[in-house]
């Protein structure tokens, strides 16, 4: 079957370079501003540890600046610009820009827009923050970051994987060389710097290039709507686990380490959820034996918590992002903050 799909493979990667060099060659226009503006990408389709990243940002610069997020807001059934409120659903904006507005609520403005420049020029009129993070932009080549990160998975890095539809790769290998920063994501905590220093001959980085790796941490707490649990308090509880994400190995190994009984029940990435899919997670959910709860991502909370069936019984487990050069990170993205945030629109 994969000799069949190499023609089209290489007509994706002929197409996707055109493209590119269209906007290298300025035949295609990029917008730039006068305000920092940070892209948070990758090469492949989904899966990388986009919106754990996002926040790790956030984390780290919300306290000097009002962030802009934009992101196109994939999977909602709205058109055009948006922007979050405490009355906003995740169908209006959709499921990771609704998760960053509730995890920051007033410290952050959230925009979505399919044309991303529009809805930039929107958030500037209505809110003017003094940087934006881009979230998923990394082929959304009409606005010009100034600094752009690229993630990608230690357990399917860009250079073991294939061009669409041959692979899962949006862009050719190419297209790494528009990253200022390179950030390995989701690598195991016991990585060796032999193993690192493996990954770095094999990524081919140029000179301009920081390299960071990246673990994931789960919080130490479940979280639902009224109440919060230890995780250590739970142990022996039945655990029935919902995702609806693209890679849900993760949290599904963690569970199963740490829960004596974990069910699992899978979506497909960004599943809108329905009454029947919520029936069944409630039938699953009462043939558990002993103490139980429903477990979940972050993301699939926001599109979760509203049916009132799981209101008492669905939580979240928060996660976060641990880098293995924190303070180094931090100075390259102060530096470029610092550097573009004195100049004006």
């Amino acid at each position: 079957m994969n000799i069949l799909f190499y023609p089209f493979a290489g007509l994706y990667w002929l197409a996707t370079y055109i493209r590119n060099k269209f906007f290298d060659w300025g035949l295609l226009h990029s917008k730039s501003y006068r305000k920092p503006i940070i892209c948070v990408g990758n090469l492949s389709v989904g899966g990388t540890g986009k919106s754990p990243f996002v926040i790790y940002l956030i984390g780290l610069l919300k306290d000097s600046h009002l962030i802009g997020i934009m992101s196109r807001g994939y999977g909602r059934k709205t058109k055009g610009y948006q922007f979050a409120n405490y009355e906003t659903t995740y169908e209006e904006i959709g499921d990771e820009p609704m998760q960053f507005f509730e995890r920051f609520k007033n410290k952050i403005i959230v925009g979505v827009d399919e044309k991303r420049v529009h809805g930039i020029d929107n958030l500037i009129k209505d809110f003017n923050p003094d940087l934006f993070i881009l979230d998923d932009a990394f082929q959304h080549r009409y606005v010009k970051a100034g600094l752009y990160i690229l993630l990608t998975d230690y357990n399917h890095p860009y250079y073991e994987d294939h061009i669409l539809p041959l692979g899962r790769l949006r862009e050719g290998q190419y297209g790494t060389k528009r990253a200022q920063i390179v950030v390995v994501t989701k690598c195991p905590h016991d990585l060796t710097q032999d193993e690192k220093n493996s990954i770095e001959k094999k990524l081919k980085l140029q000179p301009y290039q920081s390299l960071f790796f990246s673990t994931i941490i789960y919080e130490k707490r479940v979280i639902s709507l009224n109440r919060t649990l230890a995780v250590d308090d739970i142990l022996s509880y039945s655990i029935l686990l919902v995702t609806g994400i693209a890679k849900y190995q993760d949290i599904l190994d963690y569970a199963e380490e740490k829960f004596s009984t974990v069910t699992h029940l899978k979506f497909k990435d960004h599943h809108n959820f329905s009454k029947s899919d919520v029936d069944e997670i409630g039938k699953t959910y009462l043939n558990l034996k002993g103490n139980a709860i429903i477990l979940t991502t972050e993301k699939d909370f926001t599109r979760l918590k509203h049916f009132q069936l799981l209101k008492d019984i669905l939580f979240y487990l928060p996660i976060n992002v641990k880098l293995d050069k924190p303070e180094e990170f931090k100075k390259l993205i102060n530096k470029y903050v610092d550097k573009n945030s004195n100049l004006n629109l």
